[in-house]
C-alpha cells in the first residue's frame, strides 16, 4: 500500500517543479478531460510492497515506484529538448544534494533510489506522446504502540 506521507510528498516536489516550468501537474483520480493544455504532467503510483522489518516489529518499510508522465501533444511544437529539459528537471527534484544526507523537508524514513526513463514511441497512435521518468522509493515508519 503507498503511504499517503509519500504521495504527497511526491506531489509537493512535482508542484514544485511544475510551478517553476510553467506546466500543470494532475492528479489522475481528480482530472479533467477536457482543456488539456499541450504539455502537462500527470502523477501516478506504479506499484508499492509493505511489510514488516522483522517478526513482532513495530517498524514497517514499504518500497514502491513513483511514476511520473510527461504529455505531449503531437504536433504542437514542443521539440524533444524541451521535452527533456522538463524530464530532467523533474527527475532534479527526487535526487539528494549529496550522497548520505537526509534532504531538507523530506519526511522521515523516506528515501528516493534510482530512477528510470521510458522516452515517447514515435509510432504509438493518439494524439499524445508520453515520457515516463520512474522513481524507486523505500519509506520505513513506526506504527503507534497502545498498551
Amino acid at each position: 500500500m503507498t503511504s499517503d506521507a509519500v504521495w504527497n510528498d511526491a506531489f509537493s516536489r512535482a508542484m514544485a517543479v511544475c510551478q517553476a516550468n510553467g506546466l500543470q501537474l494532475i492528479d489522475p483520480l481528480v482530472a479533467k478531460v477536457a482543456d488539456r493544455p499541450d504539455c502537462y504532467w500527470v502523477l501516478d503510483i506504479a506499484s508499492s510492497v509493505s511489510d514488516r522489518l522483522g517478526m513482532g516489529e513495530a517498524a514497517d518499510e514499504e518500497t514502491g515506484q513513483i511514476m511520473l508522465h510527461l504529455m505531449v501533444r503531437k504536433a504542437s511544437g514542443i521539440n524533444t529538448p524541451t521535452a527533456l529539459s522538463h524530464v530532467k528537471a523533474m527527475s532534479t527534484a527526487f535526487r539528494a544534494s549529496r550522497i548520505n544526507t537526509q534532504p531538507q523537508g523530506w519526511p522521515e524514513g523516506l528515501f528516493y533510489r534510482g530512477q528510470s526513463n521510458v522516452p515517447p514511441n514515435l509510432d504509438d497512435t493518439g494524439n499524445w506522446y508520453v515520457l515516463t521518468l520512474m522513481v524507486d522509493y523505500t519509506y520505513q515508519d513506526v506504527l503507534e504502540q497502545h498498551p
